[in-house]
């Protein structure tokens, strides 16, 4: 009876291990989805974008901060239509995208998409919208404010909120500069 028991739960073990992997596989069929493959092209464009000093600073922040948020869900949640909002569809993409790409490539992309508001996609229309500056030109507060603006651009605006967007800045550089002195 044990054994027998101990061969079924073995087989169990191995389908679901064989499922997972064919799930996760280039076989499957829902990665040559228009929307998965438009995501995966938009992914592999902004690997070319230099936004060094922002992904450092924002790794640093969010290493000392312990943020749930993850850049490949957030570059998930980009693929249309919402009816994936919380299927096995949707844990499926952001599986296969935090298979094929790190976390910095996911926050170039977020960087590259992300709507700041006032119709401004991208850090380098928002660096220009709210600062009148080029982002190679921000200096450590400014990249700190956008980057503060990605947990909800509404929220953190800085031209509609600006003492919320001040002491959302001042936690984030708090834990910037304590992270500089471990």
């Amino acid at each position: 009876m044990f054994k027998k028991s101990l061969k079924i739960f073995l087989g169990i073990i191995v389908f679901l291990g064989v499922l997972i992997l064919y799930l996760l596989s280039d076989f499957n069929p829902l990665y040559r989805n228009k929307e998965f493959v438009l995501l995966t092209n938009k992914l592999n464009e902004a690997k070319k974008e230099d936004f060094t000093s922002f992904i450092d600073i924002h790794n640093k922040i969010y290493k000392k901060i312990k943020d749930p948020s993850c850049p490949c869900r957030d570059a998930s949640n980009n693929i249309r239509p919402s009816r994936h909002a919380y299927s096995l569809t949707k844990l499926l993409y952001e599986l296969k995208i935090k298979q094929e790409f790190s976390q910095n490539e996911c926050l170039k992309f977020v960087l590259v998409n992300y709507d700041f508001g006032y119709k401004n996609i991208g850090v380098k229309a928002a660096s220009k919208f709210y600062f009148n500056k080029n982002i190679k030109e921000l200096d450590e507060k400014e990249k700190v404010t956008l980057i503060a603006m990605l947990k909800n651009s509404s929220l953190y605006n800085p031209i509609r909120n600006k003492k919320g967007v001040r002491n959302r800045v001042l936690l984030l550089e708090l834990a910037l500069h304590s992270q500089n002195k471990e």
